[in-house]
């Protein structure tokens, strides 16, 4: 009986060593974005879940997010024009344009900031809920 003591105690020593070293050397999973990022050829997006951000100015560009849809389905700005983005439910949500996540996970009230730098059709998804689906048309 001893060896099959000696032999289970060797047998998990490693497996236990692997598992904490790979625990240590897990990722970030903070699912915060940064003050600001620069998206790839659509824009600038600027977080607003802090201070920075608490209201969205009267008659600019907004699409809300509610009832599980973006809100208009459409919108038409210029180049250069700040698009604003507000989560006005409790389901958490993403603005993601063309394939890239510029908002991380927001949270009811969350306000952010998008400002488009070219000329084109963008394409935005929810990560979390693939029906809700809009476009910015940016000329």
């Amino acid at each position: 009986m001893p060896k099959r003591t000696t032999w289970l105690a060797l047998g998990l020593a490693p497996a236990l060593a692997a598992t904490l070293v790979f625990a240590a050397c897990g990722g970030d999973d903070d699912d915060t974005t940064d003050s600001t990022s620069t998206t790839q050829a659509t824009g600038t997006a600027t977080s607003g879940n802090s201070d920075e951000i608490t209201e969205v100015p009267e008659g600019a560009p907004l699409i809300d997010q509610d009832n599980l849809k973006f809100i208009p389905t459409s919108l038409e700005v210029a180049v250069g024009t700040k698009v604003y983005f507000k989560n006005s439910e409790t389901a958490i949500h993403t603005v993601t344009v063309d394939g890239k996540n510029i908002t991380g996970n927001m949270r009811k009230d969350d306000i952010y900031v998008w400002t488009p730098n070219a000329a084109g059709s963008y394409k935005l998804t929810c990560d979390f809920h693939p029906q809700m689906k809009a476009t910015v048309t940016v000329k």
